[in-house]
C-alpha cells in the first residue's frame, strides 16, 4: 500500500510553509491565486485527493460548437482532420458539433451563416475561418454578447471579441518570403509576380504586404507590385505558360495561397525553366517533383492539421472547464520547405505534437482538478 501524502509532503516539494499549504487546500487565510493553484496541482500530482472519484463521474451539461470553414480541398481536408481528431480524442466530453461549410473566402455566405446563427440559442461555441479582417465583428461581437465565445483560426479578426486566434502569422509569412528571394537573387533586379486566387482574402493580402515591407525595409532591387489574381490551377497553368514566360524582367513568383503552387510548377518544367525563383503556400506530396527538379524552390508551410485540432481542443477546455487560453494568438511557426529537408513527415509531426499537448492523462487531469475545484478546496 502507498504511503499516504500530507500537508508536510506538500509543503517540503514545493518548499513553502505547511501553514500554507493548509490554508490554500482549505480556503481560509490570505493565499495568491497563483500560489493557490501551484498548490492544488502538485498535491493532485502526489495523489493527495486518491480518494476522489474518477472524471467519468463528472456530471458535466452539453456544450454544442459551431465549426466553421471553406469547402474541401486538399488544405482545408486537413484542417478538418485536426478538428474531427480532436473531437475523437476528447470523446468523454460533452462536446457536439455542427459544421458549416463555404465556398471558399465568400464573405456573403459567411453573413448569410451568422445572421441564422443570431436568432439560435442552441450552441455555446464558433470555431470559424473569418473571410474579412473586420466584416465578420459584428457577428463575433453580438455573440461575445449573448455568451457565445468564437475562436478565429487561418485568418484573424484581431479587433473583435473572438477569444483567441490559431495560425500562421500571415505578415511574417510574406517577411519570411522576401528573405527567401534576397538569399536566392541577391542583387538581381526584376519584378516578383505575386499570384493569388483572391485579392480580397485577408491571408493573401497580408502575406503579400509582410513581401512589401521586407523588400522596402532592405531596399531590395525587386518590383513587388505586380499581383495577378488566377481562379484556380488551371487559370495558374495557363497565365504561366502564355504570359509569365514571355516577361524577360519576372525573376520570382511568390504564391500568397496553396492554390496556383501546381499549375505554376507544373508550367515551368514543361518549359524548364529554373531560372524563375518560385516561393509557394502550403505543401502537397505532389509538388514534390518541383522542389526536386529545381523549379519550385521553397514552399511555406503552415500546419493545418494544428490550427483544426488546437482551435476546438482549447475552445472546448475553456467550455467545459473555464480553462482560459493563456494567449490571445496561438501563432504556428513558418516553416520553410526546401528540397533539403522532403523527408521531413510533417503531418505526422503535427499529430504527434497535438496528441502530446492534448493526450489522455492531460484530459483526465484536466477533468479531475476540475471536480476537485467545483468540491471547493482551494477557496
Amino acid at each position: 500500500m502507498s504511503k499516504k501524502v500530507t500537508l508536510q509532503d506538500i509543503a517540503r516539494e514545493l518548499a513553502i510553509s505547511v501553514a500554507t499549504v493548509s490554508r490554500a487546500l482549505n480556503g481560509r487565510g490570505k493565499v495568491g491565486a497563483d500560489l493557490r493553484e501551484k498548490i492544488l496541482e502538485k498535491a493532485f500530482e502526489m495523489g493527495y485527493f486518491s480518494s476522489f472519484p474518477s472524471s467519468l463521474s463528472l456530471n458535466l451539461s452539453r456544450k454544442k460548437i459551431v465549426v466553421l470553414f471553406p469547402e474541401k480541398d486538399f488544405f482545408w481536408e486537413k484542417v478538418e482532420r485536426g478538428v474531427f481528431d480532436a473531437w475523437k480524442l476528447l470523446r468523454e466530453w460533452p462536446i457536439d458539433i455542427e459544421f458549416f461549410r463555404t465556398n471558399g473566402h465568400n464573405l456573403g455566405e459567411q453573413v448569410v451563416i451568422f445572421e441564422k446563427l443570431l436568432e439560435r440559442s442552441d450552441f455555446h461555441g464558433v470555431v470559424m475561418v473569418p473571410s474579412d479582417l473586420t466584416q465578420l465583428d459584428y457577428f463575433i461581437n453580438a455573440l461575445y454578447l449573448k455568451g457565445i465565445r468564437v475562436v478565429t483560426f487561418n485568418v484573424d479578426a484581431p479587433l473583435s471579441k473572438r477569444l483567441f486566434y490559431v495560425g500562421q502569422n500571415v505578415r511574417q509569412g510574406g517577411r519570411v518570403a522576401g528573405e527567401i528571394f534576397q538569399h536566392f537573387l541577391g542583387n538581381r533586379r526584376g519584378k516578383i509576380c505575386v499570384l493569388t486566387t483572391n485579392k480580397r482574402a485577408p491571408s493573401h493580402v497580408l502575406r503579400w504586404q509582410g513581401l512589401i515591407d521586407y523588400v522596402h525595409e532592405k531596399s531590395l532591387p525587386y518590383d513587388v507590385s505586380y499581383l495577378v489574381e488566377v481562379q484556380d490551377e488551371e487559370g495558374a497553368y495557363r497565365f504561366t505558360k502564355e504570359k509569365l514566360l514571355f516577361e524577360e524582367e519576372v525573376c520570382g513568383v511568390f504564391l500568397s495561397t496553396a492554390f496556383g503552387n501546381y499549375g505554376v510548377g507544373k508550367a515551368l518544367l514543361e518549359a524548364d525553366r529554373r531560372d524563375i525563383i518560385v516561393v509557394g503556400n502550403d505543401f502537397l506530396s505532389g509538388w514534390k517533383d518541383f522542389l526536386e527538379r529545381g523549379v519550385a524552390h521553397c514552399f511555406l508551410y503552415q500546419y493545418p492539421y494544428l490550427q483544426g485540432f488546437i482551435a476546438l481542443a482549447v475552445l472546448c477546455r475553456y467550455l467545459i472547464f473555464g480553462a482560459v487560453p493563456l494567449e490571445k494568438t496561438f501563432y504556428l511557426p513558418v516553416f520553410p520547405i526546401f528540397v533539403e529537408n522532403l523527408k521531413e513527415d510533417l503531418e505526422q509531426f503535427e499529430i504527434l505534437i497535438a496528441y502530446h499537448l492534448f493526450g489522455l492523462e492531460g484530459k483526465r487531469k484536466e477533468a479531475e482538478l476540475a471536480l476537485i475545484r467545483r468540491s471547493g478546496f482551494g477557496r
